[in-house]
């Protein structure tokens, strides 16, 4: 009965030595197919590299397959185990667990992955078991010497060897199940030379790696890799906590102006140097602010990094009154220039502050008005803060709307040009007219564009409202030329527009689809753009050029003209800007700029166009300085194709009414003439 008891106790012992061994193992592989989906889904492990590491001689097979089973690197056994159902594969993907089963001596696994080009797929692998095999039997040995020990040595000795014997396995179990648990008596157990030891000591690797994945993990989540200070996730995650415990705080967003310059300018290694000053030298201010007012630990400032050029403080427990004085010390922080090197950097910043609970009492609520705020800021200038508020997050609310419908409109076909008539002022003929984006809103009606456009720049919409202009504009000249009104249209063209490469093939593709001949078409570049890269501007203009495209430069005197570059570009026209005219009546400034501007167009050969005649007087002032063209509310208002080609019909009847007067009035001088010379003869 003894002995009986004895070999079941033995058996006992071997399958908890095996099993326990064959978790770990278990586990252990668990742990690497986590490792290999981490590294998958991050893009730190290539297609080859999982390749490579599932040749490991580790693994007794490993594999990565579509769902359907279509391998895709490495090649599947004829037996890789029980396929785990797809709830179970599913539910491998978004936590650390891993499907495993036993099988031929060999623990296979199998774990959904997120690959880096966003595709699904199943990682397979098996490790053997035999060190679990191994550990059993091994078990079985010592059990039975101990038996004979005990049989023996009597059985007090028996069971002390058993106990201890036991002790570390039973700390790895327990460290097992529960991770932490038992530490000591598991490390204790590494120094052993045996299967326990080798058990123990893999366990404790494992465990290490995990917490130091853990660490890596949190900190790639919370924190910026650049300046290592809490990023907005952190800051997002801590402002709901504080929000939901009911605490007063202060939210300052922070853009610091002139940081994307030393990027462009010097490098991308000094842009992310001057960040790292930038951001230290907030920190330093936050932390004397928080002093000076005796403020540590939680109720010290945060300075989180949120943007590319963006930072941000939260304040616990700050009214209007200290979140503005702390704002003014982040201004004063930047009164002197950043050293970057041998570089002194100056830059500003614009800060919107928001308070909870007015301002938001949930997290996005609040970031969302201190943005309303920071927006307002930007648009006083640098070095402003501006305090969040009601009106402040209308004006952000009605800007967002008006964005998403200008969206909306592009596709909608809510926009239309308006045209407006220039004048040939030796003639008094038509020669062309001005193509003008509108915009009429279901609504609010019609839109002006200076309320639009700027939003547009923003949010990128400039390029497709300059193809739609050119080709709304180029299809009504084609059009036109079928009436038989011929006539050249001129089309703004946006800076940023004008700056794209392959302007120039984008825009002729634009006429062509339209129909429309390129002599029909006149293109008006900004001064400042034409001038900012004359190199582009000469590059993209000469081929415009030389299928008949006509150049403008759009309101000519108001920027900074280089007359040697000017030559050298192939233009038409200048424009001279509406303010310009509207002075040149009472100030002598703006009247000798004009007659320049004009002398210099006549010596050049260019045609000159004065914007914005409005008076008759004008009109006078600018014909005696010799200009060629006019257009301004004096001849029409803007309006859309149709009642323009009224207009110009209306006004070719005029002008035919107007020739027919001037002949009968020489026909009746020339009967006159002819009556009074033979009576001077008679005489």
């Amino acid at each position: 009965m003894l002995a009986v008891l004895a070999a079941l106790l033995i058996a006992i012992g071997a399958a908890h030595v095996r099993q326990t061994a064959a978790h770990a193992i278990e586990v252990a592989a668990a742990a690497e197919a986590d490792l290999i989906a981490a590294d998958l889904a991050n893009g730190r492990l290539t297609l080859a590299g999982a390749a490579s590491r599932l040749l490991d001689p580790g693994f007794s097979y490993g594999f990565l397959a579509r769902p359907d089973g279509t391998p895709i690197v490495g090649s599947p056994p004829a037996e890789s185990g029980l396929s785990p159902s797809a709830a179970t594969l599913a539910k491998t993907e978004a936590s650390p667990e891993t499907a495993i089963s036993e099988s031929g001596g060999l623990a296979h696994a199998a774990k959904a992955v997120l690959l880096p080009n966003g595709e699904r797929a199943i990682l397979r692998f098996a490790v053997t078991l035999a060190p679990a095999n191994a550990a059993g039997r091994d078990a079985v040995g010592q059990g039975l010497l101990a038996a004979l020990a005990f049989f023996a040595l009597a059985l007090p000795s028996l069971a002390l060897a058993v106990d201890r014997a036991a002790a570390p396995l039973r700390a790895l179990t327990r460290a097992v199940a529960r991770p932490g648990a038992a530490e000591e008596e598991v490390r204790a157990a590494g120094i052993r030379r045996d299967e326990v030891g080798a058990l123990a000591r893999a366990h404790l690797a494992i465990a290490r790696d995990l917490a130091e994945n853990a660490d890596a993990l949190h900190r790639l989540t919370f924190d910026d890799p650049l300046t290592r200070l809490p990023n907005r996730a952190s800051l997002t995650s801590r402002l709901a906590v504080a929000l939901q415990l009911g605490q007063t705080l202060a939210i300052a967003k922070i853009e610091v102006e002139g940081l994307s310059r030393v990027a462009a300018g010097l490098g991308q290694q000094l842009g992310d140097e001057t960040v790292k000053a930038a951001a230290r030298r907030l920190s330093i201010a936050a932390a004397a602010w928080a002093r000076g007012r005796r403020l540590e630990g939680e109720q010290s400032v945060m300075v989180a990094r949120i943007s590319d050029f963006g930072f941000a403080f939260f304040a616990h427990g700050a009214d209007a009154d200290a979140a503005t004085s702390l704002a003014r010390a982040a201004i004063a922080a930047f009164e002197e220039p950043l050293e970057v090197g041998e570089h002194r950097v100056m830059a500003a910043l614009s800060i919107g502050v928001a308070l909870a609970p007015e301002d938001g009492d949930e997290a996005a609520g609040l970031l969302r008005s201190a943005s309303a705020a920071l927006s307002a800021a930007r648009a006083a200038g640098p070095q402003t803060i501006r305090m969040a508020g009601a009106e402040l997050n209308r004006m952000a609310y009605g800007r967002l709307r008006l964005e998403q419908d200008l969206r909306r409109a592009i596709e909608t076909r809510e926009l239309e040009l308006h045209y407006q008539p220039q004048i040939a002022l030796k003639t008094g003929a038509v020669a062309g007219c001005e193509a003008l984006l509108r915009w009429r809103h279901p609504m609010r009606g019609m839109i002006s564009p200076a309320e639009f456009i700027p939003i547009a720049e923003e949010c990128g919409l400039v390029e497709p409202l300059g193809r739609f202009v050119l080709g709304e504009a180029s299809r009504t000249a084609a059009e036109w030329a079928k009436k038989g009104i011929e006539l050249r249209v001129a089309v703004n063209v946006s800076p940023l527009q004008f700056r794209k490469p392959r302007f120039a093939e984008t825009t002729l593709d634009i006429i062509q689809a339209a129909g429309a001949s390129p002599s029909q078409i006149e293109l008006e570049i900004t001064e400042s753009a034409a001038m900012g890269d004359p190199e582009h501007a000469a590059r993209e203009l000469a081929p415009l050029k030389e299928v008949g495209v006509r150049v403008a430069i759009d309101d000519f005197g108001t920027g900074y003209s280089n007359l040697a570059v000017l030559t050298r570009l192939p233009i038409d026209v200048l424009k001279i800007d509406r303010g310009f005219v509207n002075d040149a009546a009472r100030a002598e400034g703006a009247r000798v700029v004009v007659g320049t501007v004009i002398g210099m167009a006549e010596s050049l050969g260019l045609e000159t166009v004065a914007e914005g005649v409005e008076t008759a007087e004008q009109l006078d002032l600018v014909t005696s300085h010799g200009c060629t063209h006019a257009q301004g509310y004096l001849f029409g208002r803007p309006m859309p194709a149709s009642a323009f080609e009224v207009w110009y019909g209306d006004r070719l009847v005029s002008e035919l009414r107007s020739i027919g007067s001037r002949a009968a009035r020489d026909k009746r001088q020339r009967a006159a003439r002819s009556v009074i010379e033979p009576s001077r003869r008679t005489v």
